[in-house]
């Protein structure tokens, strides 16, 4: 992998602060500026919907005009609505920025991930894959690419460890409305210098035929991305519950950063090794991995106990994701960018339904059975993956 594909996935990620941690923001200054955390979560979910609407129009429209013009545009909209967001005062205009902004949300990961395997993987004649459409070794296959995802799941990792504290550290001493105007101003700064480095990526224009949805590939993908979503939501609920259960509420950050930490590691083992057998099967094993990992979390009744159990649940999370980007480039080829949109949406509504569920569980329970709801999610997306593995789209080896 060359320093400018290292530059962009750095650049890019770096660039996705303000979005990584727009629920921690958007509920901190909505109970600042409005007061109570009704208003931050009214807020929060406008942004989420917002997003939800808007990703699959953005990421689509990137195969029509190009990253350059996409990315300013929405970069430049996002930027602004989160200014005002800092700036507004009563329920109404905080709730109605914060869904302008999520409608704004820059498509960074769709466009990064769908350029990623034209800029290391070399061209190569088309063919058809096992998940239908047009599947190219360029739009996904190699190691090149494997290890680029990795890389790019490694810093996505990176930038949830960090921000946290970034943006405790702003709240702390300079207010929430602080915070969220220096994490935009950051992002800006990024997203500028990831667009001075970006190459003309040639996307063809898609040619008109079947839908996405009707791709076999695609609504695999799809269901295990809906399910692993509920849990990742259920996950964000149930871990302060655990933490405030177990009599330490101020060490549910530290929880999550171990999570991210042992994600971490799985995916620098990943991309240090590079990816090794099919795609296919590494897809199916390390769900499998997630899934037996999720059952423990069930167990702990300590945080000492939980910092184990979700550092070990964390391993195969960012190597999954990793392989999944993999596959949805091969499954879309040269529709890969709005395919990731809709991923986006999908995750979208899974969180809000795994949060939703998690809710009246945490209250209850706090921990142990509670984290069933999790694995539940987890073992039905290998069950997914698992009855309609054939439809996945099977590796191009030379």
């Amino acid at each position: 992998m060359n320093v400018r594909v290292l530059g962009l996935i750095v650049a890019y990620n770096a660039a996705q602060l303000p979005v990584a941690m727009r629920p921690l923001l958007i509920s901190l200054v909505a109970a600042q500026q409005v007061g109570g955390f009704t208003a931050a979560g009214l807020a929060g979910g406008a942004a989420a919907a917002g997003m939800a609407v808007s990703a699959p129009w953005w990421s689509r429209a990137l195969s029509r005009f190009g990253d350059r013009p996409v990315l300013l545009l929405s970069g430049a909209l996002f930027l602004t609505t989160q200014l005002a967001l800092a700036a507004g005062h009563g329920l109404v205009p905080v709730v109605a920025t914060a869904a302008l902004c999520g409608l704004c949300t820059p498509p960074l990961s769709s466009s990064l991930r769908s350029m990623l395997p034209h800029l290391v993987t070399p061209k190569a004649p088309a063919r058809t894959g096992a998940g239908g459409g047009d599947h190219r070794p360029a739009a996904g296959a190699g190691a090149g690419s494997g290890r680029a995802y990795a890389v790019n799941a490694v810093a996505n990792e990176t930038v949830y460890i960090a921000s946290p504290l970034w943006v405790t550290g702003w709240a702390a001493f300079a207010g929430a409305p602080a915070a969220l105007a220096a994490s935009a101003l950051t992002g800006a700064a990024a997203l500028a210098a990831g667009l001075a480095v970006t190459p003309a990526v040639p996307r063809p224009p898609v040619q008109a035929g079947p839908s996405l949805i009707a791709l076999p590939a695609v609504r695999t993908l799809g269901g295990t991305y809906l399910a692993y979503w509920i849990c990742m939501g259920a996950m964000w609920v149930l871990l302060p519950a655990f933490a405030a259960h177990a009599g330490a509420a101020h060490q549910a950050g530290l929880l999550v950063a171990l999570w991210s930490i042992g994600s971490l590691a799985g995916g620098l083992a990943l991309a240090v090794r590079g990816p090794r057998g099919a795609q296919r099967d590494r897809y199916l094993w390390l769900l499998g991995t997630l899934a037996a990992t999720s059952l423990p979390l069930a167990l702990p009744g300590t945080v000492p106990a939980m910092a184990v159990a979700i550092a070990l649940f964390g391993v195969a999370l960012a190597p999954w994701l990793a392989t999944g980007d993999h596959l949805t480039a091969m499954a879309a080829g040269p529709r890969a960018a709005e395919l990731y949109g809709w991923l986006t949406t999908l995750g979208q509504i899974g969180s809000a339904v795994g949060a939703a569920l998690a809710g009246p569980l945490g209250d209850r329970y706090g921990g142990g059975p509670a984290f069933l709801l999790p694995a539940a999610a987890l073992l039905a997306a290998l069950a997914v993956a698992l009855v309609r593995r054939r439809t996945l789209p099977q590796d191009e080896h030379p």
